[in-house]
């Protein structure tokens, strides 16, 4: 039976919840807010089936076609624009739509947890799905997938298109639940940091809310209000009309999340960190296009990186031809300027247990100040970029690298 005494070796996957045929295990926080499987010994018959799916334990590679690197990106600036890099998801979403088929991605619920939810296209419009579950965007924290690979089986033996996009793990996940290749499934998965509790991105909206005054109403971790190559900006609009953003110099969830601090403990050690993938379709960031792509101007607002792991995620890229535009790269050209993630695993801080220590009875102003503390100079730093943004300067320095 699957018992987690070393933290390390477990990404809170869900696959040993969701395959037990006694439903003996259950999913509970830690107490850093990060989910582990936990049994039921008096129920458990041994079986055996949550180590058979356990990713980490038995993970599985694609192997069919040699891997190709592409560059890509909605044709449709408006929907790059709200994306993280070059919205690879709505093209997507629309493809399976169009085609009677199911997404199933992370999303965020009413109070703006994140957690994997499945979209059915005969249930509701792409739009009304988007508007209510946020799907667009990057989210620095581990999404919930209690109760989703039993649903997400039952749309994928109907036989009809489905996709999921998930981490790497989680992709994993679903191969080894499932146990074996659907024609009708696509996974995408996406290169991925490390993956912030839960806990903490709660901590963090009580912060915000109470500062405001307010609800959140809308958030963004990379917002693009001063262009891609910022780097990212938390931006948050509230339900009483008020903004707020800032980079991860000062926004204290950002700050957590890049100074890998917060991240759960199998994230430092990650051992999914490879160029083959069991997927369909690797995803990431794009920092380089022009040095990429011979020919072509970088106009800030984002590309995104795509490996082909599959024959049949090239096939569905050749279906998505008319919604995005696209481009053959080197492969590890790509990888060696903005892929450093696809094989490297993050390097945890040295004060990550003193973060996390007593975290339920901290707010996340006392986790970070403890140990990463935002300083005055940050603060002064902040406002100097953001007005050499406003003027124009920091657009002209960056356009003379």
């Amino acid at each position: 039976m699957i018992q987690i005494s070393d933290k390390t070796k477990c990404c809170g996957c869900t696959a040993c919840a969701s395959a037990c045929p006694k439903n003996c295990i259950s999913m509970h926080c830690d107490g850093e807010g990060f989910l582990y499987p936990v049994v039921d010994k008096t129920s458990c018959v041994n079986c055996g089936i949550c180590e058979k799916v356990c990713p980490v334990i038995k993970n599985y590679i694609n192997s069919d076609l040699a891997r190709e690197g592409v560059v890509l990106r909605a044709k449709s600036i408006k929907i790059v624009k709200e994306s993280t890099s070059g919205g690879i998801f709505k093209p997507l979403a629309e493809w399976f739509f169009e085609n009677d088929g199911v997404i199933c991605a992370a999303g965020y619920n009413a109070d703006f947890a994140v957690s994997h939810v499945i979209i059915d296209s005969r249930n509701i419009e792409l739009e009304d799905a988007i508007n209510t579950y946020k799907f667009n965007g990057s989210k620095y924290v581990q999404s919930d997938l209690r109760g989703i690979f039993p649903e997400l089986k039952k749309k994928i033996e109907s036989n009809r298109p489905v996709c999921f996009i998930g981490t790497t793990c989680q992709v994993a996940a679903l191969k080894t639940y499932l146990n074996r290749s659907y024609s009708n499934l696509y996974m995408v998965d996406l290169v991925c940091h490390g993956t912030p509790s839960p806990m903490l991105w709660e901590k963090y909206l009580d912060f915000q809310q109470d500062k405001h005054k307010s609800r959140v109403k809308k958030v963004s971790f990379r917002s693009k209000v001063y262009g891609y190559h910022s780097g990212g900006m938390m931006q948050i609009e509230f339900a009483n009309g008020k903004q707020y953003c800032a980079s991860a110099r000062v926004d204290y969830m950002l700050k957590s999340f890049f100074k890998e601090i917060a991240s759960r403990p199998i994230c430092y050690d990650c051992p999914f960190k490879k160029i083959e993938r069991n997927s369909d379709l690797t995803v990431y960031d794009c920092w380089h296009f022009s040095e990429l792509v011979d020919g072509k101007l970088d106009d800030d607002n984002g590309y995104t990186n795509v490996i082909i792991q599959s024959e049949q995620g090239k096939q569905l890229l050749v279906r998505l031809e008319n919604k995005i535009d696209l481009y053959k790269v080197d492969l590890h050209k790509a990888i060696k300027l903005d892929g450093v993630m696809i094989q490297k695993s993050a390097i945890p801080h040295p004060d990550r247990d003193k973060f996390y220590v007593g975290c339920k009875n901290k707010t996340i102003v006392e986790m970070v100040n403890e140990v990463i503390p935002v300083t005055r100079k940050d603060y002064i730093v902040e406002m100097v970029k953001q007005c050499l943004y406003k003027a124009g300067i920091l657009q002209k320095i960056r356009n003379r690298k």
